[in-house]
């Protein structure tokens, strides 16, 4: 029953669950320590309140003072440590035993406060403030809360014999008050932030689709051409600045226009799409590749210079020459031109290398094709 109730109300994250405890962390941090210091006022001015009615049995209240004071101090402490704390695990384990031992604490007072006609609406507030306040699941908190309440009964019942039998049927229909109170709440409120994060976690994978499909090209999977210019600028800023190495490739594939006529469109964007994955294979991590239009490219090399720039580009042309499209079993070949240049001192923008590399490329259609032309 409690498991179709927590599907009906909370949302299965599923393998989110632990980004979702991640992504509250701070704000469960925040709230935790606000009624931990709660928690420690109560007690203080509890403490004050028995200094007044126990002024007949000081011995009493003199035993109280070590006990409650120990709390009030491993309660300070919870709270320096779990805001010290990034880790949810280690948040759980000092809300838990903190949890726990107040529990343990407040059952503890119970055998010197017996129930009379006022203390059962202080006591549910216990179980109220476990299923609303309490970061864990809705299983764990009934679990905390009931142990409590049960705690609480039995003392009354076994212990102060002498409690009427109208004011322990009040605890404990205030009990049962309190924990569906709590626990409506406790959903509602669990209910919410579930539904916030995942709306929260759509919305953002939204914008990185969106934000995919406006830098990357749909066909060929490479960068965008305004994508690669805009890291290319940034790469030839640095360059200008420390004077590091810097060199650009551009990639042409040869009689991609036969291509077409001959086997069609579907074929030449296969064509594409294949250059496109056999030269990401060959590029390095640092180094951005990109579409800059039809059947060309740009590979732009970051601390390369020209020699082991020509290098990577002779590996990219007999690398595609040895590997066919097959189209229905049939394979069919296509080879590549390529033009390498490298960042000079003379250059006053991206556009001047990019310009040499590209007279390069063409030098290589002239050549033959299916070659490669450094300056």
């Amino acid at each position: 029953m409690l498991k179709r109730i927590s599907h009906r109300f909370l949302i299965d994250l599923g393998e989110m669950e632990g980004d979702y405890r991640v992504f509250y962390l701070k704000d469960d941090i925040t709230y935790s320590s606000l009624y931990i210091s709660i928690a420690i006022l109560g007690i203080v001015a509890l403490s004050v309140m028995d200094g007044l009615l126990y002024r007949v049995r000081p011995d009493l209240d003199w035993w109280l003072i070590p006990l409650r004071g120990g709390y009030i101090l491993g309660s300070f402490l919870v709270v320096r440590a779990i805001r010290r704390t990034r880790k949810v695990r280690i948040y759980d384990q000092l809300v838990f035993a903190w949890l726990l031992v107040t529990i343990l604490f407040l059952l503890a007072f119970k055998f010197i406060h017996p129930s009379d006609y006022l203390r059962p609406a202080f006591y549910i507030v216990v179980p109220i403030a476990i299923h609303v306040f309490s970061p864990f699941k809705i299983k764990q908190n009934i679990m905390l809360a009931l142990g409590y309440s049960v705690g609480t009964l039995l003392i009354d019942y076994f212990y102060w014999s002498e409690v009427d039998s109208v004011v322990w049927k009040m605890s404990l229909i205030a009990q049962l008050v309190g924990h569906a109170l709590g626990l409506v709440t406790g959903l509602q409120i669990q209910s919410y932030r579930r539904r916030s994060f995942k709306a929260y976690m759509q919305e953002k994978d939204a914008k990185e689709m969106v934000a995919y499909m406006a830098n990357i090209d749909s066909l060929t999977k490479s960068m965008t051409r305004r994508h690669f210019f805009n890291i290319a600028e940034s790469e030839f800023l640095r360059f200008l600045r420390y004077r590091r190495k810097l060199s650009v490739l551009v990639l042409d594939a040869d009689n991609f226009k036969r291509i077409n006529d001959t086997y069609g469109h579907y074929v030449g964007d296969l064509v594409l799409r294949n250059l496109s994955l056999v030269t990401m294979e060959q590029k390095r991590t640092q180094d951005t590749f990109g579409r800059l239009g039809g059947e060309e490219f740009g590979l732009l090399l970051p601390e390369t210079g020209l020699e082991q720039a020509k290098i990577v580009a002779e590996r990219i042309q007999r690398t595609w020459q040895q590997t066919p499209c097959n189209v229905d079993n049939q394979l069919i070949f296509s080879t590549v031109s390529i033009g390498v240049a490298e960042a000079g001192t003379n250059d006053k923008s991206f556009e001047d290398i990019l310009r040499r590399a590209d007279r390069m490329m063409y030098k290589a259609k002239e050549a033959g094709r299916n070659t490669v032309v450094a300056e």
